[in-house]
């Protein structure tokens, strides 16, 4: 008789802080950022816009509204609108401010995933990463967008990877990523099977779900044999797969 073999042990993906470790300090602050590095992120995941003077920003919302702290200077406008010296009066929860895209990269001793929100923020972002130092760790940065012209503007102004994110893997979504040269593709944690999972990893694709915040969402994520996690609390998400992988 032979010996059955060990079931296999699913890899380890790499802890994505997303907008930092937002679960515990002000999302997409370099507050954020630092708390999600000290808690194990592998990598930070931030959102750009751009400002009414062409500056890259370091936002998630379009507006200010829901972010600026109730005694900040500046409480409402949208960040196109707004100039980076406008912005600059913004003051958010626990006193921290609105970071620029280079102010992130840097500081950062980690990659980052920056997510393209509105595609005339492109070009800037390309700009910005064409201006990085070769050995600073941001310069191994990704660029994530669900604009797929946005990403296709990345690759065109700079040597940097691209990832498509998706509600769901599907034919379409696969033959987008592959027309504009993207590495990884970033579907939602709930919208993952384990079928999407293998047709991207055999497109070439790494797969960087989005956002793995509770037990059951991260026992999909292994099963689905995804090479990152991004999540709200990179401290949980650590404690998590020490326990069940080690």
């Amino acid at each position: 008789m032979t010996p059955q073999s060990a079931p296999s042990q699913p890899q380890r993906p790499a802890i994505v802080g997303h907008r930092g470790a937002s679960a515990h300090a002000p999302e997409n602050t370099l507050a954020a950022f630092r708390r999600a590095i000290e808690d194990g992120a592998q990598l930070l995941e931030c959102d750009v816009h751009l400002s009414a003077d062409g500056h890259v920003v370091v936002m998630h919302d379009e507006t200010i509204d829901r972010t600026a702290a109730e005694d900040s200077p500046r409480r409402s406008g949208a960040i196109g609108e707004l100039t980076r010296a406008e912005l600059d009066e913004v003051v958010l929860q626990e006193g921290e401010r609105i970071p620029s895209l280079e102010e992130l990269l840097e500081t950062t001793a980690v990659p980052v995933f920056i997510e393209v929100k509105v595609a005339a923020a492109a070009t800037a972002v390309a700009e910005v990463l064409r201006a990085l130092p070769a050995g600073s760790p941001a310069a191994a940065s990704t660029v994530i967008s669900f604009h797929a012209e946005a990403l296709a503007e990345i690759r065109r102004g700079a040597d940097v990877a691209v990832s498509y994110l998706v509600e769901q893997v599907d034919e379409k979504a696969l033959a987008t990523a592959q027309e504009i040269g993207a590495v990884a593709i970033g579907p939602s944690i709930d919208g993952l099977s384990l079928r999407a999972a293998r047709a991207a990893h055999e497109a070439g694709l790494t797969v960087n779900p989005w956002t793995v915040n509770t037990a059951p969402q991260l026992e999909i994520a292994l099963a689905c044999g995804v090479d990152t996690l991004t999540t709200d609390d990179p401290a949980w998400a650590q404690r998590e797969l020490d326990v069940r992988l080690g």
